[in-house]
């Protein structure tokens, strides 16, 4: 983002002043029944489910707990991702209804044993366009939810919502810090290869497992289940401001649409959410500034997100494939994490035990659409264009974004800073700078 001598706190989000780092990393070959990497919100919630069923476990994190997409999310659960319910059969619409619904009770179940700044509030999901709106709101009352339309859309006069009662916000760090204190969680402890049973870590630490959990953004595997088709990455921006407090949670479905939540004396403002490698247009501090008639000066603090999109909205939970079906993926949960990551815990825990498979979130199901066409061609494109640098993942192009001053992959979202030491997977290795 802008820097500034003034400010202090660019780059950094609202929830870092909360992380409080274990400080102990894997220092000697390990062996468990089931290996976790990644310390994010999903990691550790598949961890404290794990623990209370007594299942012997392992969890490492290459940085600080939480440090990460945890600490760089707008912490909104919700049930309702955007318009998603009219593009989803009855019966897939009510599984994913049901399970994200659940996800809810559980973190209102935490929040009487944690203290996470826990609050229920009712939400908006807001647009310009009213039949999209309002076919979403069909399906919802065909599916039995108490919501209604609203057209008193805060800065956003020519919209209108649905408004969905019993839903939720809390500080995300917080509940991982307060989770983690009885869980074996080991930082700063880097996975560099994977194989069917044992990982390398980059200080040369093995360690085997029997079944392993990958928890992170974007999977460290993924060429085998041809995820990096079946993915791609999108960056949101950030701001928070000290403004008073908004009667519920709002967001856009719309491109370039925004989002609000309040947490304390702040408003958290998100959106303007772009493909990873696309062109960085907005200066989003900016139209920030002209919308709240403020300067750059009184924005708390600015930073960038980056979420793993699928390509039917639906995120990827299940055996990775065929030749390694003791390893369980857990991604793509598109803008909307923390239901997600709690969903998760329940699905993983059913395969561990169970040997049960999750219909709707089967990494290996078949959905063949334009998005997926269009993954193809960018990656395909992208890997045959001529220069340098190249991401150290599978190859791809990089871009550089000024605004930013990183380097980002178009194809699979890695992320580089200007010296080309990789910041973001699914690339782990930095580049060699020659250019």
């Amino acid at each position: 983002m802008i820097q500034n001598e003034k400010r202090t706190n660019i780059n950094k989000t609202i929830w870092n002043e909360y992380l409080n780092p274990i400080g102990n990393s894997l220092e000697q070959d390990h062996e468990t029944d089931v290996l976790i990497i990644g310390g994010g919100i999903t990691g550790v919630l598949i961890a404290y489910e794990l623990s209370k069923n007594n299942i012997k476990y392992t969890l490492v994190e290459k940085d600080i707990i939480g440090s990460k997409t945890t600490s760089e999310t707008t912490a909104f659960i919700t049930a309702y991702h955007e318009n998603l319910y009219q593009n989803l059969s009855g019966l897939k619409a009510k599984t994913y209804l049901d399970i994200n619904i659940k996800a809810l009770n559980d973190y209102k179940e935490l929040s009487e044993i944690y203290d996470i700044d826990y609050e229920e509030i009712s939400s908006c999901l807001f647009s310009k366009d009213f039949e999209l709106i309002n076919n979403e709101y069909m399906v919802l009352k065909n599916l039995h939810q108490d919501v209604k339309i609203i057209n008193d859309i805060p800065y956003n006069n020519e919209c209108i919502g649905i408004k969905y009662e019993n839903q939720a916000i809390i500080n995300p760090v917080k509940l991982v810090n307060a989770l983690k204190k009885d869980l074996n969680i080991y930082e700063n402890s880097e996975v560099i290869k994977l194989y069917k049973n044992e990982a390398i870590m980059k200080n040369g630490v093995k360690v085997k497992f029997k079944k392993v959990i990958i928890a992170t953004n974007y999977p460290i595997n993924n060429k085998l289940n041809l995820l990096f088709m079946k993915l791609t990455q999108r960056r949101s921006y950030v701001c928070v401001i000290n403004k008073n407090k908004i009667p519920m949670v709002y967001s856009s479905v719309d491109d370039n649409g925004l989002y609000f939540r309040s947490y304390k004396n702040y408003l958290i403002i998100g959106g303007f959410d772009r493909d990873t490698g696309k062109n960085c247009l907005c200066d989003f501090e900016k139209k920030v500034c002209e919308l709240f008639k403020i300067s750059r000066n009184e924005i708390m603090y600015s930073w960038t997100g980056q979420d793993s999109i699928t390509i039917d909205g639906i995120p990827y939970i299940g055996i990775s494939d065929i030749f390694h079906r003791n390893h369980i993926i857990v991604t793509g949960f598109n803008f909307w994490g923390f239901t997600w990551a709690m969903a998760s815990k329940d699905i993983v825990l059913d395969i561990i035990k169970n040997n049960k498979i999750f219909k709707l979130t089967k990494v290996n199901r078949m959905c063949i659409n334009k998005n997926l066409i269009m993954n193809i061609i960018n990656s395909f494109k992208n890997i045959i264009r001529i220069g340098n640098p190249r991401c150290a993942h599978l190859g791809c192009k990089l871009i550089y974004n000024k605004k930013e001053k990183i380097w980002e992959c178009p194809c699979h979202g890695s992320i580089y800073n200007d010296k080309l030491k990789v910041l973001r997977g699914p690339a782990n290795k930095n580049i060699k700078n020659n250019y």
